[in-house]
């Protein structure tokens, strides 16, 4: 049995401390490492970061609780997040956004959720066993 928390609020900045709180408690939760937790909040901040990847007027962020880690899911995204995962190298940023997710999770993916796209991302604890969905 897993535990999800499910936060929908609007794409502006101001409303990002309240996701990152989430965050922070479930890491707690899971005694995460200081580095694991930073971790989550580094990709949060990624995808986030000025509303440009989110379609829409509002972003949900849905965190799944397994045994072996987290599951962080954040929709709706737009086309333009699949296209800068594949950038190693970001031409106005340096590193691209689909190097830093990589560097920050196990797996990361763009996948279809009711006829939208949206990011999923896992981030494991460390000698803990992966578990199926």
């Amino acid at each position: 049995m897993s535990d999800t928390v499910r936060l929908t609020m609007p794409k502006e900045d101001a409303y990002y401390g309240v996701a990152h709180l989430v965050v922070g408690g479930l890491a707690s939760r899971l005694e995460f490492t200081y580095e694991h937790l930073e971790d989550l909040q580094l990709a949060l901040d990624g995808v986030l970061a000025n509303g440009k990847y989110i379609e829409g007027e509002t972003v949900t962020i849905e965190l799944r609780v397994r045994p072996d880690g987290v599951e962080l899911r954040a929709g709706p995204v737009a086309e333009t997040l699949r296209v800068d995962l594949e950038r190693e190298v970001s031409e106005d940023e340096g590193v691209g956004l689909g190097r830093l997710l990589d560097t920050v999770a196990e797996e990361v993916g763009v996948e279809a959720v009711d006829e939208t796209s949206w990011l999923r991302l896992e981030k494991r604890l460390p000698g803990k066993t992966v578990t199926s969905a």
